[in-house]
C-alpha cells in the first residue's frame, strides 16, 4: 500500500487544466497525484444536461474509496466547484478521521456574490422551475474569464471562441441549479469537518467574494478559534488575482502555499 496521494478536483465546466501546474509541483515533492473528470465534463457543454449534484458526489466518493484501498493517506485539493465537492465529501466520508488527511479549498464559491456576475443572477431561481428552459438556457463564460492577467485573458478568449476542450465556453442553466444545490449543502455542518484545511482565495475574485472563504474558515474552526493555538482551517489571501488563482498572476504563490501545507502532513 502506498503512503499518500493527492486527489485533484477541477471546477465547473473545466478539466485538470483548471489547476495549472499544481499537479507538476506536487509530484515534484515526491507525492503521487490522482485526477477525476467529473460527469458531464471533458467533451461538449451539452453533456452536462441531466447531470445532477448526486452524480458528481457519487463519482468523487467512488474515486476516494478506490484510493483508500491503495494509499494510507488521501489528501484532496479542489478548485472552484471542485473545492465545494471536496468539502462536502470530506464531511460525508470523514476526511481526516485517520489523523493524516488534509484538504485544500481553492476559491470555493460558497456564495455567488462577485462583482462580475450578470444582472439576471437573482431571477435564475424562477427559471429553475421550468426544466426544459433551464436545460437550454446557456450561461456563457464572460470577460474577465477569471483572470486578472491581461495576456492570459486574451488567450482564454481565443480558446473559448474556438471551443477549446479544456474549459466549456458555456454551461446549461440547469447546471448552475445543481451548483446552487451544492452551495446550500456545503454550508451545513462545517463544524463537523475533521481534517486540517487550507483555503486560498483572491480578494478581487469576480465570481465569489472573500466572504465564502471566511465563512468556511470560521465555521470549521468554531466559536473557540480565537483561543486555539492551531486552528483547523487557515486562510491565505491573494491580492493580485481573480477567480482562477491556479493560472493567474499569483499561481506560484498558490503552488507554494499548497505544497507547503501538504508537506507538513
Amino acid at each position: 500500500m502506498g503512503a499518500e496521494v493527492v486527489l485533484l478536483v477541477h471546477g465547473l465546466g473545466g478539466t485538470e487544466h483548471d489547476l495549472g501546474q499544481l499537479r507538476t509541483r506536487i509530484t515534484s515533492m515526491g507525492m503521487q497525484t490522482a485526477e477525476l473528470l467529473l460527469p458531464g465534463h471533458g467533451s461538449q457543454p451539452e453533456a452536462l444536461r441531466g447531470v445532477r449534484l448526486e452524480d458528481w458526489l457519487a463519482a468523487l466518493r467512488g474515486k476516494l474509496a478506490s484510493l483508500r484501498e491503495q494509499y494510507r493517506t488521501v489528501h484532496m485539493v479542489g478548485m472552484c466547484m471542485g473545492a465545494l465537492l471536496a468539502l462536502e465529501v470530506g464531511k460525508i466520508d470523514g476526511l481526516g478521521r485517520n489523523g493524516r488527511d488534509r484538504l485544500v479549498l481553492l476559491a470555493p464559491p460558497l456564495f455567488l456574490d462577485g462583482w462580475s456576475l450578470p444582472w439576471y443572477r437573482p431571477v435564475r431561481h424562477a427559471l429553475y422551475r421550468i426544466p426544459m428552459l433551464a436545460d437550454y438556457v446557456r450561461v456563457r463564460e464572460r470577460s474577465p474569464y477569471g483572470v486578472k492577467n491581461q495576456r492570459l485573458r486574451k488567450l482564454l478568449k481565443r480558446r473559448f471562441s474556438r471551443g477549446d476542450g479544456r474549459h466549456y465556453p458555456w454551461v446549461p442553466l440547469s447546471t448552475i441549479r445543481e451548483l446552487d444545490r451544492l452551495r446550500h449543502s456545503a454550508r451545513q455542518g462545517l463544524d463537523l469537518l475533521q481534517c486540517p484545511t487550507l483555503l486560498v482565495h483572491a480578494a478581487d475574485d469576480e465570481l465569489t467574494s472573500l466572504k465564502s472563504a471566511q465563512y468556511i474558515r470560521d465555521r470549521v474552526n468554531g466559536n473557540d478559534a480565537g483561543n486555539r493555538t492551531d486552528p483547523r482551517a487557515h486562510l491565505v489571501l491573494l491580492s493580485d488575482s481573480y477567480h482562477m488563482i491556479c493560472i493567474d498572476n499569483e499561481r506560484e504563490e498558490v503552488a507554494r502555499q499548497v505544497t507547503a501545507f501538504l508537506a507538513a502532513a
